[in-house]
């Protein structure tokens, strides 16, 4: 009888993880959808604990979408490494549903690579395989990718064995704004016992961004690459 019991209380918290899961889920598909434009601050931490090194940069993210096409771009614009001084640093991300173009300011090089050349892809999907930024996309689509627990506002994912991300990523935990139904921050633990922390903040979803923000100019003496 005690085992019984034991047995249905386990059956029923898991199934109330479940339901947690599947609500936040639900909300950040909702939230995701009806996201027009996003500006904010970002801030990517990269720690490699084996070298006993840290790497910060701050900068901007700016979204934008309408029913035609969708633009995404980070733009960082100070370095800080290990105890050094936070110094200037320019280098651009910019995804425009059909590629994605990185722009080295330091080493006067862009790199161009062509995901499509026909239909265009959410740049949000596009940015996850550089940024481990989950759960602007598709947010319904994380539960085929990864193993999926809530813990508070935190969702905790661990990429499925046969997952695109299965490889890169041993778990990541996405931090939901309550407020406004969106992730905030990322922690990934990558299978090459990395860490990366990305946190958003000063988060502006209601203003217009101007199309000039997401166009691309690389300098005449840069090399650039065409993949």
């Amino acid at each position: 009888m005690k085992k019984n019991i034991l047995i249905i209380l386990f059956l029923f918290i898991n199934i109330s993880f479940a339901d947690d899961v599947v609500k936040t889920i639900e909300k950040l598909n909702h939230s995701a959808k009806d996201l027009k434009n996003l500006t904010a601050d970002i801030e990517y931490i990269h720690s490699q604990p084996l070298f006993d090194t840290q790497t910060i940069r701050t900068g901007k993210i700016s979204y934008t979408k309408d029913v035609n096409s969708g633009a995404l771009r980070i733009n960082f614009q100070t370095l800080k490494q290990d105890d050094s001084k936070q110094q200037k640093y320019k280098e651009d991300y910019i995804f425009d549903g059909m590629k994605l173009t990185r722009i080295d300011y330091q080493g006067k090089s862009a790199i161009t690579e062509q995901y499509s050349t026909d239909k265009q892809i959410e740049p949000l999907e596009l940015v996850q395989d550089y940024f481990p930024i989950i759960g602007l996309s598709n947010p319904q689509e994380i539960t085929q990718e990864y193993d999926a627990a809530i813990n508070g506002n935190t969702l905790k994912l661990t990429p499925k064995e046969g997952s695109k991300f299965y490889n890169t990523y041993k778990q990541i935990e996405v931090t939901i704004d309550s407020k406004l139904n969106l992730p905030v921050n990322f922690k990934a633990s990558t299978t090459e016992n990395e860490e990366i922390i990305i946190k958003l903040s000063r988060i502006d979803t209601s203003n217009t961004i101007k199309k000039e923000v997401f166009e691309i100019s690389i300098p005449a003496d840069f090399v650039h690459t065409q993949k």
